[in-house]
């Protein structure tokens, strides 16, 4: 019977972040490392749950009265994501929307 491997963290951290850059092949990421791609994806899958867990948990803040300039306001967000950021704007008629939203984006 075949042993398992074992591997360092730090080692799994920087194969996971050359996956992460962008146009980067888990595939040939995995090949030139000699590993076999589910492990790497198990590895991402186990990265991204780390993440989700070190976020702090959903903070109520006092949003503007409804007196803007246009009448409407909107719940602002700017995420990080690699070495990009996403922006997603919200009514703030929803605000449980907005957090089930961000909730399912930290899954």
């Amino acid at each position: 019977m075949r042993q398992r491997n074992s591997y360092p963290k730090p080692f799994k951290a920087q194969v996971v972040q050359e996956c992460l850059q962008s146009g980067a092949s888990v595939a040939s990421i995995a090949l030139s490392h000699r590993i076999n791609a589910n492990v790497v994806r198990k590895w991402i899958r186990q990265f991204r749950d780390a993440e989700a867990s070190n976020l702090p948990a959903f903070i109520s803040l006092p949003v503007p009265s409804k007196s803007c300039a246009h009448g409407r306001a909107s719940i602002s967000i700017e995420i990080p994501y690699g070495t990009n950021q996403l922006t997603v704007n919200w009514p703030d008629s929803d605000p449980e929307g907005c957090a089930h939203f961000i909730r399912g984006l930290t899954r």
